[in-house]
């Protein structure tokens, strides 16, 4: 599954849910930011809310508008640290690296990668 329709369940955790009932939703990009788990909405007007539009689709999700992330991300097994910047769209599963990217996806449109279960997966 190239996403994962959650909710928050009453132990403050995320749990498995049908797409209809999500409040979130976990992808997983190429790159060093993977996996994401953002609020998501599948109608009305975003504008005022923290929310991602989604189209329901769990094998070609499209959100909107786009993903921005900025922060410090190991890569390598030396441990080293950079501080990438991801900023993405996301349509009909794929995601499209936009110029501003600092790594090597800048300008690349690839296939969201399977999202690992639940209890792998990083929040």
């Amino acid at each position: 599954m190239k996403a994962i329709p959650l909710v928050i369940g009453s132990n403050g955790r995320y749990i498995s849910c049908e797409p209809g009932d999500a409040t979130h939703l976990r992808i997983n990009r190429p790159g060093p930011h993977g996996v994401a788990t953002l609020p998501v909405m599948r109608g009305g007007r975003r504008e005022g809310t923290p929310n991602w539009t989604w189209d329901g689709s769990v094998e070609f999700p499209t959100l909107r508008p786009s993903i921005l992330t900025r922060g410090d991300c190991f890569v390598g097994n030396d441990g080293e640290t950079e501080n990438p910047v991801g900023h993405t769209w996301i349509n009909q599963g794929r995601a499209e690296f936009l110029s501003d990217c600092t790594h090597e996806f800048a300008g690349q449109t690839l296939d969201l990668l399977e999202v690992p279960p639940l209890e792998e997966a990083s929040a």
